[in-house]
């Protein structure tokens, strides 16, 4: 479903005006003839204020009460005797609605939802589904939200199908819309006069309309209900989205980083510009649009609440993620080179969206990526050093920053944290992290300063992660015994902790309590630490605005609050605690150059001399600094 387009269920007028429409009950005539007042109320200075907590729930009520008590008198061709739908479809969106009403009807109300259950489970195929795949898909939410225990089975076999259905409609203008999707396109209409308590007033009146003529379209009925539900859960989740940003508020740092990037696209797409030569072969610089910068860019984008954003904002952010979603190579990766690293940064924009338009998209990114894996199908061995790590891919060696956006980009595409191939990226994390309890690794490496020559490799045991097992951006350390130590520093330890994290390594972990050790004895956000003083000062502030990043997120993920830093002063050594985050927000926010951006001008290696780049890091690390 489109977001810029996210009511798909408009209701109309369907009815004749020569049938004889029965009396309800007096209460439910009270209650549908009573006055409806819109729920937007204005604030003292006029300005509207969204209503919080549970909407619309007389209305709801009275919807439900007014297809319940037609079903029951056989009115508007309900499909049996007290189903509330006149088809599996509507049957199905009106039990859904019910589940996320406010009420949370459940299999436990008995009569009132048994025969439309009873119905559903009749028109189940030997196959597992219930019809096309629209209709299967509103089945199994109607199962999950009712008694997703009881169909545990008919729902795992439903969703078995509904997959091979949905891979068929891929590429095809035919898209499934869901109960979420339509809540995601209520939540992207948003706007700072628009609340989802006024998106459905069109249809909050019908059962007052349905008093007064004489029958009802089940059809209509079960649309109107569904975007009744819809705009109560969407509040629900604004309320919550509300909670979290009490702490931090969308920043003027972050508005002034937003207004540049917006100023860097067109129709929602990042291009990047290099040399080439034209025609008469002198060297020109020429731009192409770009899957990797547009799916960063568009993922910093949307960190800025949708609430906020201006009309031309939502419309540039929706047209670049259409983009994207073009992009898709046939293999499901996106980008002609570094397709890892591509495909995850895509994912990560596209995942966001939360559009039952991406569902697709993403399952085929989310094999390609499992693909790259180093791992049995590819002829390694858990003996590997390289086992069960990720790199740029197109089978190349793998390095603790590609998997660590990979298992970001395989968690957000829908892969459980106990999945096989979390289990062999553990094998990897725990290679690259000096401590000698878990890390098993010891071998010849290629010699770092002698080209040709060897040197015997092991693990250290400060807690800190390297880039590779064995191999180290910053340098290494030498042992009396001429063995070498990886160093550890700071933007792959918290790549470190952040895998864990999302690989469901708790906090309570050897491994996760040696890296935050780590953490808090090399504390400083002045530079990315833990490289050889040897290697000069200019190695300390290599790829220090992805340093940023991964530290917001993975401090943020490991739901550490403060940093209790090392201190040594006067030879007294002690422990401050830091609020990490706004100590981060504090240092983007005094290193933000004038027009908004962020750039590396100590060290440009990992392509940190680009504005856009250290821009969209510096983005994605403030949103984590909530």
């Amino acid at each position: 479903m489109n977001l810029s387009q996210p009511f798909v269920v408009a209701c109309v007028d369907p009815y004749p005006a020569n049938a004889m429409f029965r009396v309800f009950t007096v209460v439910l005539g009270t209650l549908l003839l009573a006055p409806i007042t819109l729920a937007q109320h204005g604030s003292d200075g006029g300005a509207q204020q969204r209503q919080t907590g549970a909407i619309y729930k007389r209305e709801v009520d009275g919807m439900i009460a007014a297809i319940r008590q037609t079903a029951r008198q056989n009115i508007g061709k309900p499909a049996g005797p007290g189903v509330l739908g006149s088809d599996v479809l509507s049957t199905a969106k009106i039990l859904t609605a019910m589940g996320y009403s406010h009420r949370r009807y459940h299999v436990s109300d008995g009569p009132v939802v048994r025969p439309s259950l009873d119905y559903l489970m009749q028109s189940r195929k030997a196959d597992g589904s219930y019809g096309d795949a629209q209709t299967t898909a509103w089945v199994l939410d109607a199962l999950q939200i009712l008694n997703g225990e009881g169909y545990g089975e008919d729902i795992r076999v439903g969703h078995k199908w509904l997959a091979g259905q949905v891979d068929k409609l891929a590429g095809t203008a035919d898209k499934l819309v869901t109960f979420d999707g339509i809540v995601s396109g209520m939540l992207a209409a948003v706007r700072a006069d628009t609340f989802p308590e006024s998106m459905a007033s069109d249809v909050a009146q019908l059962p007052r309309k349905w008093l007064t003529t004489n029958t009802i379209d089940r059809n209509v009925a079960a649309a109107a209900l569904v975007k009744l539900v819809a705009c109560q859960q969407a509040n629900l989740k604004l309320d919550k989205m509300a909670a979290k940003q009490i702490q931090a508020t969308w920043s003027a740092t972050q508005e002034k980083a937003f207004a540049w990037l917006f100023t860097q696209q067109q129709q929602g797409v990042f291009s990047v510009t290099i040399p080439m030569q034209d025609e008469q072969g002198k060297s020109v610089m020429r731009s192409f649009p770009d899957p990797a910068l547009t799916g960063f860019a568009l993922l910093a984008m949307q960190s800025k609440p949708i609430q906020k954003r201006t009309a031309n904002e939502q419309q540039a952010i929706l047209a670049g993620l259409n983009w994207l979603l073009k992009q898709q190579n046939p293999d499901g990766t996106f980008g002609r080179e570094v397709l890892n690293y591509t495909t995850c940064v895509v994912v990560g924009a596209l995942a966001r969206w939360q559009d039952p338009v991406t569902v697709p998209v993403l399952a085929r990114a989310q094999k390609a990526l499992l693909m790259f894996q180093n791992a049995e199908a590819g002829g390694y061995q858990r003996s590997d050093r390289g086992y069960g790590s990720i790199g740029y891919g197109g089978g190349q060696r793998g390095d603790l920053s590609n998997t660590q956006f990979s298992i970001e980009a395989l968690r957000a595409s829908g892969l459980p944290e106990d999945h096989e191939a979390m289990q062999k990226a553990l094998v990897f994390l725990q290679r690259t992290q000096n401590l000698k309890s878990s890390n098993d690794f010891k071998g010849k490496i290629p010699h770092p300063n002698k080209q040709g020559e060897s040197i015997e490799a092991v693990s250290g045991d400060d807690g800190g992660a390297s880039y590779y097992p064995g191999n180290s951006a910053a340098g290494y350390i030498v042992q009396p015994d001429g063995k070498a130590v990886a160093r550890s520093y700071g933007s792959m330890t918290y790549a470190l902790l952040k895998s864990y994290t999302l690989a469901g390594i708790k906090g309570d972990d050897p491994r996760v309590q040696a890296a935050v050790k780590w953490i808090q004895s090399n504390w400083t956000l002045a530079s990315n630490p833990g490289s050889d003083p040897a290697l000069g000062e200019k190695v300390k502030y290599q790829g220090l605005y992805y340093y940023y990043m991964v530290l917001a997120q993975a401090l943020n993920a490991a739901e550490v609050e403060t940093v209790m830093a090392a201190q040594t002063t006067t030879m007294v050594s002690s422990e401050k605690a830091i609020d990490w985050r706004e100590a981060l927000r504090s240092q983007l926010a005094k290193t933000q150059q004038p027009d908004g951006t962020w750039i590396n001008g100590k060290n440009g290696r990992w392509m940190e001399d680009m504005s856009l780049l250290c821009t969209c890091y510096s983005m994605i690390a403030l949103e984590n600094c909530k």
